[in-house]
């Protein structure tokens, strides 16, 4: 391949950032899905290649952390018609909501122990690489993420300065195209029980230099208990353009329509005003990529508005209603240099910009409360550097990289991180230190921004809370077994982490613009596992055998509130967690999935007024533990002389125990659920 110009390439490095971008779908990832690209008589030729998907508990090692993903398979086999079920299966995350589909509002993901405490972006989501989530109070907002224009979804357990800014996790969707050469429809359909229904269609072409990829979707239910329905409606479009054989252009469009019901809390009359959520986006980014054999990066623009309402906020007549108004936009440029033989430099910015206000419409004669919150920008120059050594059997992997902080309203940062592998054979163990930075979400100064009593200046004595983040993994591939002319392969793995988080945040102050507390501290301590399997054989019951576990063990939590309480239980914090799946597949065409998620100690919101102050929990708000299993069977076939390539009927059922669960006190989630469809691709 053409070399990248020496010149551009010295003045990338002097500035910090990135010029050329990466054939990538998100700023934490470069596509791996072009294995070449080539020009011949016949012009630019592309031939794509998918990387073999690794299961939902397995995390993907690289030199500056690690994250977990879940396919697009995996989606299909879950049977997930929305965010939060699609992470089930990811060991230390814990999702929650109050109905079958669809989300209310607060924080509902939380990873690791993180994620509830305060009207934070401790959790933050992600798509395309770019931010999608209320960036008000810091919810996931799942309901404005389509899963089926998901490619897969990657976590973030942990601060990693040189893939993502602020915050202890991230969850990124990496949005779907057209990756082969030729055309290709899909379209599918499911219903099950209480009337939930999930039907999708695409259309993809790629010829030449330029694709396209366009999808629209539909789930909806009627719910499990009265006033519990919930709909989400979305339509897609990602296009690409090769400009040569270094340089492509996508574009990438989404608007999505969501409601969501809440449903009667146990004791509450079917007659009561309940509440309701509606949530209206429009999303885009524009990403100009490239590859060079010495640099690949990418440079991309996004746009997000959000309009997000409660409706019948107040339990009694006549309701109120609130809006939040969401705009957000900005830009993320990453370059990655390979100047020397082993050698890595990762150099970028990220860019952003929220302009937000609330609106407050109060039962009368109470006067509706405006809240106009003030601008904010955020800017964050970062670079990371690895280098590989090989000394005969051994791999030696240093890495170290620096991200900063300047930020319009909060007082500026900085974010260290270092790391190291060390390999031998199929054995690695990796030691990684972060610095996580968490800034105050905008709902933490509601207060003073509806008196007007504060000046934009005193916020910046506010400092972001932080925590110092450590983690020890260790895993073993074992490949290419050979079992009586079978075909077998295995890993087992495990990791240890700990987080020391200090200067809490305080939310919505009264007065001065006190942000922070330095008396306030977390320290969680756990252990992960995960480990795999999987056997190819051409016998008639056994063709392939699939088998994935993973578990989450948290043996120390110790929180302190700025009242002096230290408590060492935290909400949605279980002391043990674990999923286990499987996918068989037999007699030519038949697929046969399943997992269950154990979850032990789970303790449910409530009791937790001044999320700043730990709250002791009582045993009132422990929930019982979980024991979900959910099975799927679908049987595949084709039939070229209509053009399908790929068709499948199956039926799947939830919680095939019929188990009594809830994630928030009070709401109990339905038990046994069904549900039958087909999918058709033709190419």
């Amino acid at each position: 391949m053409k070399k990248s110009p020496s010149l551009i390439a010295a003045l990338v490095l002097c500035m910090g950032l990135n010029v050329f971008p990466v054939l990538a779908q998100s700023e934490t990832e470069a596509d791996d899905d072009f294995d070449t690209i080539m020009i011949d008589d016949q012009g630019l030729t592309i031939t794509a290649d998918a990387p073999a998907a690794s299961g939902p508990s397995a995390p993907v090692q690289t030199p500056y952390g690690s994250h977990n993903e879940v396919s697009a398979e995996q989606i299909q086999d879950q049977g997930s018609l929305d965010l939060l079920d699609t992470l089930r299966d990811v060991p230390g995350v814990v999702s929650s909501k109050q109905g079958i589909i669809g989300t209310t509002t607060g924080a509902n993901i939380y990873i690791r122990g993180r994620g509830y405490d305060h009207p934070s972006l401790g959790i933050t989501t992600s798509f395309d690489g770019v931010p999608r989530h209320g960036l008000i109070y810091g919810q996931s907002m799942a309901d404005g993420f389509p899963v089926f224009a998901a490619d897969s979804i990657e976590v973030y357990k942990s601060p990693q300065p040189s893939s993502f800014a602020t915050g202890y996790g991230l969850v990124n969707v990496t949005p779907k195209y057209m990756a082969e050469q030729g055309w290709e429809a899909q379209t599918g359909f499911s219903y099950g029980s209480f009337q939930t229904i999930g039907e999708n269609a695409s259309f993809g072409v790629r010829k030449g230099r330029f694709d396209i990829f366009a999808a629209q979707s539909w789930v909806s239910t009627n719910g499990h208990v009265v006033h519990s329905k919930a709909y989400q409606q979305s339509y897609y479009l990602n296009a690409g353009l090769w400009i040569n054989a270094y340089w492509n252009l996508r574009l990438l469009g989404n608007g999505v329509d969501a409601e969501t019901q809440k449903p009667p809390q146990i004791g509450q009359s079917k007659d009561d005003i309940l509440p309701y959520y509606t949530t209206d986006t429009i999303f885009t980014t524009a990403t100009l990529n490239n590859e060079y054999d010495k640099a690949n990066g990418f440079i991309k623009l996004y746009y997000n508005n959000t309009d997000f309402r409660i409706m019948d906020e107040d339990n009694r007549p006549p309701s109120g209603w609130s809006k939040q108004l969401l705009n957000g936009a900005g830009g993320r440029a990453k370059e990655s240099w390979y100047l020397w033989d082993g050698g890595e430099i990762v150099s970028g910015i990220d860019l952003d910009f929220s302009k937000v206000s609330n609106e407050d419409h109060n039962p009368p004669p109470r006067a509706a409360d405006y809240y106009e919150f003030p601008d904010m920008l955020l800017f964050t120059p970062y670079a990371a550097v690895s280098h590989f050594f090989e000394l005969k059997k051994f791999r030696i992997i240093p890495s170290a990289g620096l991200r900063g902080y300047i930020q319009s309203v909060w007082a500026n940062a900085i974010a260290p991180q270092a790391g190291l592998e060390l390999g031998y054979g199929n054995t690695n163990v990796n030691f990684n230190y972060s610095f996580g930075v968490l800034y105050p979400s905008p709902g933490n100064i509601q207060n003073i921004v509806l008196s007007g009593n504060y000046d934009v200046d005193d916020l910046k004595q506010s400092k972001p809370e932080t925590v110092h983040h450590y983690e020890v993994s260790l895993r073993h591939d074992w490949r290419d077994i050979r079992l009586i002319n079978t075909a077998a392969a295995a890993s087992l793995g495990g990791s240890w982490f700990f987080d020391d988080g200090h200067d809490r945040i305080v939310p919505n102050p009264t007065g001065a613009p006190g942000n922070v507390s330095a008396a306030s501290y977390f320290r969680i301590q756990g252990f992960e596992f995960n480990s795999s399997f999987s056997i190819e054989q051409n016998f008639m019951f056994l063709e392939k055998f699939t088998l994935f576990a993973g578990g989450a063990w948290i043996y120390n939590i110790e929180a302190k509130g700025e009242d002096g309480t230290i408590v060492n239980r935290m909400p949605y914090t279980p002391v043990f967690s674990m999923s286990t799946g499987f996918t068989w597949r037999f007699l030519k065409r038949f697929r046969f999935s399943g997992d269950y998620q154990y979850i032990k100690d789970l303790y449910g919101a409530g009791g937790l007024g001044n999320y700043a102050i730990f709250t002791d929990l009582s045993d009132a708000y422990k929930l019982d533990d979980q024991h979900l299993v959910n099975l799927r069977l679908a049987c595949e076939f084709a039939y070229k002389k209509w053009r399908i390539e790929k068709a499948e009927i199956f039926v799947a059922a939830n919680n095939v125990l019929n188990h009594t669960y809830q994630y928030y006190v009070g709401y109990e989630m339905p038990g046994i659920t069904y549900s039958l469809g087909v999918d058709f691709k033709f190419k």
